[in-house]
């Protein structure tokens, strides 16, 4: 008899296939040795869009239809994934198979992938789980052996489904609630989505709202160090402080010496990587994962998609293994193998059993020799160079280091200095080795401040007098807040949970047993923060993500739970209920569909008729002269409109039912008119409109304005004289304008 093993990846099932000894490539599998090896290529069978549902009335975008929550989930396979999803099918259907294998990622998507194939197959056949962290042949064989009844991880589908459905019910409906109230729009919002962006709003705001003040500070030289006076609005202060206190004693009022002893760092997840990657290499998230994959895929590293920085004891042998290879010159490169020191490492550190789930931390295989390492790619030897000096620092003794702080004074003012000094560097130097190597050394500071790591004499003491040698005056400028980069957005988002207040849902977000870990998942942030871009709702300048106006907007007009990170704290605490078997899937998506019903209704009574404009994303041509509001350019393009302005539809000859009815059409005369005329014409300038058409053909050039209200949505001419006219159809009242949304 056969045993079908069905991975996620083709690349992963090549992996397997080599490891039980199946070599016939077959159409969509690997056969041989008792064996069938097959993938899934991801999701093969995907809930239905909304559209899907014809006979709920789901086709049409409305917000009668809404909230839609179905009875019977609908699903189906992809057009571009029906041939593998018939291999998977003719397979597990084959007489001569009677066990099938779940060698899908070892996670909640893994479980989904496979059981979703399998059930939609009507396949029955037995199913064991098999649960691997590495392609390495050994492993694979041990893990075949070690491998589970199906039923063993019942808790942890339901989970991966509970969250899906949640998804789907959410991101639909408040993306339709959204999209159907502001018409002429088409927005996305969703529960990892939407809080990322609010960071990245707030972010932008608080960059954008700072207003920078210079600042002056005296600086006075002592005995092989700097101290700092406070920061002070008067240049002439400052530099008096400073001209006085030459040539005088500083008596140093106090003096805190503290010896740290900093532990390695933990070995990598894919966040921690994908943030180092970042600073270090200057690469995005999503460069990062697609490297790391493919360094997974030659089976040079470990499973990517991890949360867990620790491996298990049952790790160690080939922790130590990838060690004797990583800490050679070919593969650490001389200056990070030179820093490592074999006697002082210990591959028990990075063990921890009751900190690893699903899949263990990110490390180099013994297959990472100097032959394979000098054949990668740029960003692969980037990539690959990180996780193996992460492996050599992690495993090291803790370095010390003595760091002072100390406060003088002179004249009645107080100058402080700090400094730090190395005693034992033991994994800091292979991590500064690391920087050095791929182009990140730490850079001296021109200007050193306060913070700088600065010799402090080890004789000073409290009390002590020092001599002022010199002293300067530094001027700067405060700062606004930084803006966010992969790294520090990626940081944010794993680290969402700091901003609630209720203490369960802040461990609940927190907790890797859960698998959250924050906002998202280490497998989807990258996918997130790449899509807010797409979108038009952030954009990127240099290493900064920046909000755009549009994606500002959107924040604006989300109810406000959708903003934040309590919801995904919310779901994550019952779905490890439920994959604990403390409740069940009903009650929780019972919760999510009440849930759902609120953002429905909370878009629908939020309309703001300002933000209608800027949500569709259109630029405005200036301020409505009769209100303020912005003024933007209808989607059809005939005219440009009030946003606060709001008109009934074509069966009510667009007759305006609220705000002031500004309106100015486009096409003046036959003529039509320029964004940046009718900017000037809306700012209640005069603009010179030339090839006016009259009624006989003929043209003309005049001098325009826009008149008084009412708005019939032509200019007035202005004559010789400064008297003015209407134009030849100018008194007959124009279309009123759109519908909320732009739709002309």
């Amino acid at each position: 008899m056969t045993t079908l093993i069905i991975a996620e990846k083709p690349s992963v099932a090549r992996g397997i296939a080599e490891a039980v000894g199946a070599r016939t490539r077959k159409d969509g599998c690997i056969e041989g040795n008792g064996y069938v090896v097959s993938w899934c290529r991801g999701h093969l069978v995907e809930y239905d869009y909304p559209d899907a549902y014809e006979d709920e009335g789901w086709d049409t975008w409305d917000l009668d239809n809404l909230p839609m929550i179905p009875d019977v989930w609908r699903m189906s396979v992809g057009e571009d994934e029906q041939g593998q999803y018939d291999a998977l099918a003719g397979l597990m259907a084959r007489p001569d198979v009677d066990m099938v294998v779940n060698a899908c990622d070892a996670d909640r998507e893994g479980e989904s992938i496979f059981r979703r194939v399998y059930g939609f197959a009507g396949c029955t056949k037995p199913v064991r789980r098999f649960w691997s962290t590495s392609l390495v042949p050994e492993q694979v064989m041990a893990d075949l052996k070690a491998a589970r009844p199906q039923s063993d991880y019942d808790g942890l589908a339901d989970a991966a489904e509970g969250r899906a459905k949640a998804d789907w019910l959410v991101g639909m409906n408040a993306s339709r609630a959204l999209s159907c109230t502001y018409r002429g729009s088409h927005l996305s919002a969703g529960r990892v989505q939407t809080p990322t962006l609010a960071l990245i709003v707030a972010r932008t705001r608080q960059i954008e709202g700072f207003r920078s003040s210079p600042f002056y500070q005296a600086v006075l030289g002592l005995a092989g160090f700097e101290a700092y006076g406070d920061r002070l609005d008067s240049a002439d202060e400052a530099r008096a402080r400073a001209e006085a206190a030459v040539g005088r004693l500083a008596r140093v009022t106090s003096l805190e010496r503290k010896v740290e002893h900093p532990k390695a760092p933990t070995l990598y997840d894919l966040t921690l990587l994908q943030r180092d990657a970042s600073t270090v290499c200057g690469m995005t998230a999503a460069d990062t994962l697609a490297t790391l994959q493919g360094l997974y895929e030659k089976k040079l590293t470990t499973y990517p998609r991890t949360e867990s920085r620790f491996v298990t004891e049952a790790d160690i042998p080939d922790v130590e293994a990838a060690l004797a290879l990583a800490s050679t010159p070919e593969v650490a490169g001389a200056a990070v193998a030179g820093a490592f020191v074999p006697s002082r490492a210990d591959a028990s550190r990075v063990a921890n059993d009751d900190k690893v789930h699903g899949h263990g931390a990110i490390l180099p295989t013994r297959l990472l020799d100097g032959r394979a390492m000098a054949s990668l790619r740029d960003n692969e030897r980037k990539v690959a160079s990180l996780i193996v000096s992460r492996l050599l620092a992690a495993v090291m003794d803790p370095a010390t280091r003595t760091k002072v702080r100390l406060a003088c004074e002179v004249d009645g003012n107080v100058y402080r200095a700090s400094g730090s000094s190395v005693q034992d560097a033991s994994w800091l130097a292979v991590d500064e080795a690391m920087r050095a190597t791929l182009g990140s050394a730490r850079r001296a500071r021109e200007e050193p401040d306060q913070d700088s790591e600065q010799p402090i004499p080890d004789d000073l003491s409290q009390g002590d007098e020092v001599e002022i040698a010199s002293a300067r005056v530094k001027d700067g400028k405060t700062c606004p807040p930084k803006p966010y980069t992969d790294d520090t957005l990626l940081s944010a988002m794993e680290n969402a949970g700091r901003s609630i207040d209720d203490r369960e849902l802040r461990d609940a977000i927190n907790d890797d047993t859960m698998h959250s870990g924050g906002l998202g998942t280490p497998a989807t942030r990258a996918s997130t923060i790449e899509e807010l871009v797409a979108r038009g709702y952030a954009c990127r300048k240099g290493k900064s993500i920046l909000a755009t106006e549009r994606g500002c907007a959107l924040v604006d007009v989300v109810c406000d739970s959708l903003k934040t990170p309590e919801l995904t704290a919310r779901w994550e605490l019952e779905l490890s209920r439920v994959e604990r078997g403390e409740t069940n899937l009903p009650a929780f998506l019972s919760g999510i569909e009440g849930y759902t019903a609120q953002v429905v209704a909370d878009a629908k009574a939020s309309f703001d008729p300002a933000k209608a404009a800027l949500v569709c994303d259109r630029v405005s041509v200036g301020a409505c002269p009769a209100c303020g509001a912005p003024v933007y350019k209808t989607k059809s393009g005939k005219s440009y409109r009030c946003s606060a302005s709001e008109w009934a539809g074509p069966e009510e000859g667009y007759r305006l039912l609220s705000g002031d009815g500004f309106n100015l059409s486009a096409t003046q005369c036959r003529k039509r008119i320029t964004d940046a005329q009718a900017a000037k014409l809306v700012a209640g300038e005069r603009v010179r409109i030339c090839g006016l058409k009259k009624k006989d053909g003929s043209t003309f050039d005049a001098v325009c304005e826009v008149g008084p209200a009412p708005y019939s949505g032509f200019v007035t001419f202005v004559h010789d004289g400064g008297k003015r006219g209407p134009s030849k159809g100018g008194a007959k009242r124009g279309r009123a304008g759109a519908r909320r949304g732009g739709k002309g």
